[in-house]
C-alpha cells in the first residue's frame, strides 16, 4: 500500500534538542536572506499521479491522498530537510518524565484554524483518540498501542501517558497531523470515510484551504490567510491528476506543472530528460521507501509454505529484475530496512542467488509436482481437486517499473512450474481485495516515515482484515518476530547513539527472520526524484540532495515557503 503513515522513523528521544520553526512573513513581500524579495501571488500547479481517494486525514492511507491533504493540515512535529524532528504546532520539543513514560507537549498559542478559531489541546486529544478508535473506518495505519491516555492539561498543553517505554514515540506518533475537533470530533468513527467532509474539508489549519475538486481531474486550494506560520506565498495551488508517468514528466518540462513529486517513478529516462531540460530543477536522492511483493501466506493459498516461498526466491534473479525494471534506479533489497535508514545493515539479511535446480528441489519438498503442461500441482490443503499453481500478480496500472518487474518475475517463475500472470489494476480498486486477504501476490510501493519500527507491517496483531489499521496483509504470524518487535520498541538508552546501537542489534535479528522466511519478497529500495520549475523559489534539499521531508505530509509548512519568482 502506498502509505503515508508507513514505517521508517528517525529516533530523537534520548537527546531531544530545541528546534525553531521557520516563520514565513505574513506581509506582501519578504526577503530570502540573499537580497531577493519575494512577492506573494501566482498559482502553484502540481502533478498528482492518481486522484486522491480521500482528503480526510483520518481515512487516507495512499500516497496521492496524503500528498493532497498535506496542504491542508498541520502536524504537531515535523521533519526538517535533514530528517531531524522539530516543532510545528508544538512550542518546543516535548518534556519527558524520568521513567520515560510521560511526554508533555506545549502548543503554540497563536495557531488558528482556517475559520479563525484557535487550535488547542482539545484538538490534539480528539485527533489522537479518533486515530486510536478501533471503529475508525480507515486505510491509514495509526499506531497508538503504547498509549495509555492523552489529556489536555490546559488549553495549550497536552500530556501523553504511555503504558511502557516506547522508543519511536516522537517520530512515530508525535509527527502526526491535527484536525479540528469542531468538525471531525462530531463524526462517528465508523462513518469518517463516507462523511461529506472527506471530499470537501471545510475547516483546515495548514498553509492552504480547500477550494473545489473536479473528480479525476484536479483539486484546487487557496491560501490560508490564518496560517499561523504566515500566509503561503502562492495565492492558489492546483493538483492536476496525471496518471501517466510520461505525460507528467512532459508536463513538468513543458511548464504545465511547476512541481512533480513522483518524477522518479517515471524511471531513469524521465529523470535524465527532466535534468536536461531548461527551466527545470531536479533533486535526485535515495528515498525512505521501497517496492515489495506481498505474498499471501494464509493456509490454502499458494505461498502458505515457507519452502515454496524460498523456492520462488531461489528461482528469481533479483539483481537483473531490479536493474531492468528500474533502469538502474533501484537498489536491490532483501530486508525491509532501506539504505537511507540509520538501522540498515546489509549483512543482517538472508539473500538468495538464482539457482533453478535448487528451486525445483525446494518445490518438491514443499509438495509440488510439475505436470506435463509445465504447471506445478499439489494435493489441495482444503480437500477436493488438486491445487494448480496458477495465480495473479496484482500490480497498479500506470506504474511501469512495477509492471515490468511483474512481467520478468512471471517469466522466470515458469521454470519451476509457477504460473503467475501480471494483473495491472486501477488504483481505485487495487487495495480492497489485498486488505481482505483475497489475493495471491501483490506488488506495491511503501512510502515510509522516519523510524524503522515494523509493528504495523509485520506484527501478528496487525493482520488485515482483522485489524483495520494494520498493514500486515500477508497472514504471516511468528511469536519470535512479535517478541523482537516489542523489544525494539521498548529500548531507550542513555544517549541517542546508544539507543540506536541497541535497537539496531534487535532490528538485525528481525531482518534475518523477515528475509529468511520471505515474509514478503522485497524488491528494491527507491531512488526518487522530484522536479520543480525553475520559477519556483524556496525549494531546499537536505543531505544527499534529499527532499524526503517534502513528501508524505512529513512537513506541511514547506508548501508555504515556495514562491513564484515571476509572480505567476
Amino acid at each position: 500500500m502506498d502509505l503515508s503513515s508507513g514505517k521508517l522513523r528517525w529516533l530523537r528521544v534520548a537527546t531531544l534538542v530545541a528546534g525553531v520553526a521557520v516563520l514565513v512573513s505574513a506581509c506582501g513581500t519578504s526577503s530570502t536572506g540573499t537580497g531577493e524579495n519575494i512577492k506573494n501571488g501566482g498559482t502553484l500547479i502540481w502533478a498528482l499521479d492518481a486522484d486522491a481517494q480521500s482528503l480526510n486525514p483520518f481515512v487516507a492511507g495512499d500516497v496521492p491522498s496524503v500528498r493532497a491533504y498535506g496542504f491542508l493540515f498541520p502536524n504537531i512535529y515535523q521533519a526538517d530537510k535533514n530528517l531531524n524532528i522539530q516543532p510545528d504546532l508544538a512550542d518546543g520539543m516535548p518534556s519527558i518524565s524520568s521513567d520515560k513514560k510521560v511526554w508533555t507537549v506545549k502548543l503554540r498559542k497563536d495557531a488558528k484554524w482556517s475559520d479563525g478559531s484557535p487550535i488547542t489541546a482539545d484538538d490534539v486529544v480528539m485527533t489522537v483518540n479518533m486515530q486510536n478508535n478501533p471503529n475508525l473506518d480507515t486505510d491509514a495505519a495509526f499506531d497508538w498501542g503504547e498509549l495509555d491516555k492523552v489529556e489536555a492539561v490546559d488549553k495549550n498543553t497536552v500530556k501523553f501517558t504511555l503504558k511502557d517505554v516506547f522508543a519511536p514515540f516522537l517520530a512515530n506518533n508525535l509527527l502526526t497531523f491535527v484536525a479540528p475537533a469542531s468538525v471531525y470530533g462530531k463524526i462517528d468513527p465508523a462513518k469518517q470515510r463516507t462523511d461529506p467532509v472527506s471530499l470537501n474539508p471545510t475547516v483546515t489549519g495548514g498553509p492552504y484551504k480547500f477550494d473545489k475538486r473536479v473528480a479525476g481531474s484536479e483539486i484546487d486550494y487557496v491560501a490560508n490567510t490564518n496560517y499561523y506560520l504566515g500566509r503561503p506565498h502562492y495565492d492558489k495551488a492546483i493538483a492536476k491528476v496525471i496518471t501517466d508517468a510520461t505525460a507528467a514528466t512532459n508536463a513538468l518540462i513543458n511548464g504545465d506543472v511547476a512541481w512533480h513529486p513522483a518524477l522518479g517513478e517515471g524511471g531513469s529516462g524521465a529523470v535524465t530528460k527532466a535534468k536536461a531540460a531548461s527551466g527545470v530543477q531536479v533533486h535526485d536522492y535515495a528515498d525512505l521507501g521501497y517496492i515489495d511483493m506481498r505474498l499471501n501466506t494464509r493456509k490454502g493459498h499458494l505461498f502458505d509454505n515457507v519452502l515454496t516461498r524460498q523456492a520462488m526466491a531461489t528461482a528469481l534473479d533479483k539483481p537483473s529484475i531490479v536493474d531492468a525494471a528500474t533502469e538502474g534506479r533501484g537498489q536491490v533489497l532483501w530486508g525491509d530496512i532501506v539504505p537511507a535508514s540509520w538501522a540498515y545493515d546489509a549483512s543482517a539479511v538472508v539473500t538468495y542467488k538464482q539457482d533453478v535446480a535448487k528451486a525445483k528441489s525446494l518445490m518438491t519438498q514443499a509438495g509440488w509436482t510439475v505436470g506435463a503442461d509445465g504447471v506445478a500441482t499439489r494435493p489441495n490443503p482444503n480437500g477436493g481437486a488438486a491445487q494448480k499453481f496458477v495465480g495473479k500478480i496484482r500490480v497498479r496500472a500506470g506504474k511501469p517499473q512495477r509492471i515490468k518487474a511483474a512481467q520478468i518475475i512471471s517469466d522466470q517463475l515458469k521454470a519451476i512450474g509457477i504460473q503467475l500472470t501480471p494483473d495491472p489494476t486501477d488504483f481505485k480498486v487495487f487495495y480492497k481485495p489485498i486488505q481482505q486477504g483475497d489475493f495471491d501476490v501483490a506488488i506495491a510501493g511503501f512510502g515510509l516515515t522516519v523510524d524503522p519500527d515494523d509493528y504495523t507491517t509485520f506484527s501478528s496483531s496487525q493482520l488485515q482484515p482483522e485489524h483495520k489499521s494494520g498493514n500486515n496483509w500477508t497472514g504471516y504470524s511468528n511469536p519470535q518476530l512479535d517478541s523482537l518487535i516489542d523489544q525494539e520498541r521498548a529500548t531507550i538508552k542513555g544517549s541517542d547513539a546508544e539507543t540506536k546501537a541497541a535497537r539496531k542489534a534487535i532490528f538485525n535479528q528481525m531482518e534475518k527472520i523477515i528475509s529468511g522466511d520471505i515474509v514478503t519478497y522485497m524488491l528494491w529500495a527507491d531512488k526518487s526524484a522530484m522536479g520543480w520549475s525553475s520559477n519556483v523559489g524556496g525549494v531546499s534539499a537536505g543531505g544527499g540532495d534529499n527532499v524526503i521531508y517534502v513528501d508524505d505530509a512529513r512537513n506541511t509548512e514547506v508548501e508555504a515557503l515556495w514562491y513564484s519568482k515571476n509572480g505567476k
